[in-house]
């Protein structure tokens, strides 16, 4: 790896930031506007630090397909925005190299969920940027399953990924069963959403800022792929939610006392309202990156706000999991709330920059941005081709129904014998209960899992992961419990 003449990226005349230095913790007040420059330390990062073409996060180990979608698939996701702006070869090859990685390994990345949409929305950002069939046919198959699912399964975050998907889907091949999903995934977000604009994680009712903004970043990318008519008014109310929960210094105001009730308080996180299996979703360093994507589009007050706090907590492009409200090392969450170095958090506030940055060209606002080539682009020859799929399974392994109310079915078909283990782990990556191992016959298979633990005691409600380990591969799909 050797250190190319920097190169920048003149998408407009104006100048907006401009050879910033890298933050260490300065006061927003530094730089009238960190965007661009933010972007760059984050994006030279990760080019240092890439390994076969990707860089990874250290967890991987706790749930590969998480891990995979947080990190790999949000760069591939800010790489493909920043190409469209800028054909250059580096750039390319970032694409082409994350989208090798992925459908190499999509047998153990897929989830056969809505969650996959963000899966097949990179893949097909990957095919429109670089014209390779493979792209194309890897985002078409997880694009089936995705047109599959009972549009009445998709909903809130997990619904809006898969209308990422659709909307690119349509855009790229007028598919119209495509585009009609997308528009009902939208059509039925109405009713989720609390009267202040605001929306909930899991629990209905409850007022979540987080995930208000990460669905207002989903709804962005969505608007810029299709129009509909819910997006706009979805945007203000919920724009407007977020600006009276940002306090003068930008951090996110997650509790207050009750307007007209006094020793009342209100939460806006979900846990706090009584949805006792959802996870704490406070002091997420992507939040303020989500809401500032927001801000910007809407051309809010808050943003300089917020993103002078964000700016405050990147050190050298790196970023933290949390800036606060760490959770005790008991609890399930805590394995990704830990790192100060956080590759999952810095790709995803990639992917928010870039769509910032691509948002503001698209409405013809000038930017100016510098990105570096640190990777040698005179080397690279044509990738290798993806490894073929296994043949050891004749059907991936499924869950069956999910959300599961209390029990449910792990089924999968074996072309031929195989050894391995099937069992069920928590949001953390704790095993909780082994449900077959040893031996296993050619033909189908399907042990139930009642939602207990190896003690029999039953499992609070919330997301688990089965794992199909065999003496070829791996499978790992998401189970959300849900009595």
């Amino acid at each position: 790896m050797h250190r190319a003449l920097a190169s920048s990226i003149v998408l407009a005349s104006c100048l907006l930031c401009l050879f910033a230095a890298p933050s260490s913790g300065t006061p927003a007040t530094a730089d009238p506007d960190p965007l661009a420059p933010m972007l760059r330390r984050i994006d030279d990062y990760l080019q240092v630090f890439e390994v076969d073409g990707v860089t990874m996060d250290w967890r991987y180990s706790v749930i590969p397909s998480e891990e995979i979608r947080q990190s790999v698939v949000c760069q591939l996701l800010a790489y493909v925005e920043l190409s469209r702006l800028d054909p250059r070869s580096r750039l390319r090859i970032e694409v082409t190299r994350h989208a090798d990685f992925l459908i190499g390994r999509l047998d153990s990345v897929r989830s056969y969920t809505p969650f996959d949409g963000m899966l097949a929305h990179s893949l097909l950002g990957a095919y429109e940027i670089t014209r390779q069939q493979r792209f194309l046919d890897a985002g078409s198959a997880v694009m089936r399953d995705l047109l599959a699912i009972p549009t009445s399964e998709c909903i809130l975050n997990g619904g809006l990924m898969v209308a990422m998907a659709t909307a690119e889907f349509t855009r790229l091949t007028g598919d119209a069963q495509a585009e009609q999903k997308t528009r009902d995934i939208l059509a039925q977000l109405l009713p989720y959403q609390n009267a202040d604009g605001s929306f909930p994680h899991w629990c209905v009712g409850s007022r979540d800022i987080h995930y208000t903004g990460w669905m207002s970043m989903e709804l962005i990318q969505i608007e810029r792929m299709l129009h509909d008519e819910h997006i706009a008014p979805l945007l203000s109310s919920m724009s407007a939610f977020l600006e009276g929960r940002i306090a003068p210094d930008g951090r996110a105001i997650y509790e207050q006392s009750c307007p007209d009730y006094p020793g009342c308080m209100e939460y806006f996180y979900s846990r706090a309202t009584g949805c006792g299996f959802d996870l704490d979703s406070r002091g997420w360093t992507v939040e303020p990156a989500y809401c500032s994507l927001l801000f910007d589009h809407q051309g809010s007050a808050k943003y300089p706000l917020v993103m002078g706090f964000l700016d405050s907590l990147e050190t050298g492009g790196t970023l933290p999991d949390l800036y606060g409200y760490w959770p005790p090392p008991s609890d399930p969450e805590y394995p990704w709330t830990v790192a100060d170095t956080s590759v999952v958090n810095m790709s995803i506030i990639l992917w928010a920059l870039s769509t910032a940055v691509a948002d503001r060209v698209d409405r013809g606002v000038a930017v100016n941005l510098v990105l570096d080539d640190l990777i040698d682009t005179t080397t690279v020859g044509p990738p290798p081709p993806p490894p073929p799929p296994p043949t050891f399974v004749n059907r991936a392994l499924e869950v069956l129904p999910n959300p599961a109310p209390g029990s449910c079915a792990l089924s999968f078909s074996l072309a031929a014998p195989r050894s391995g283990s099937l069992a069920v782990f928590d949001a953390g990556g704790r095993l909780v209960r082994t449900l077959a191992s040893g031996s296993f016959a050619a033909g189908e298979h399907g042990p139930p899992w009642d939602g207990r633990d190896g003690d029999g005691r039953a499992l609070p409600n919330g997301v688990y992961f089965a794992r199909l380990r065999l003496d070829q591969g791996t499978e790992t799909r998401v189970i959300v419990l849900r009595r």
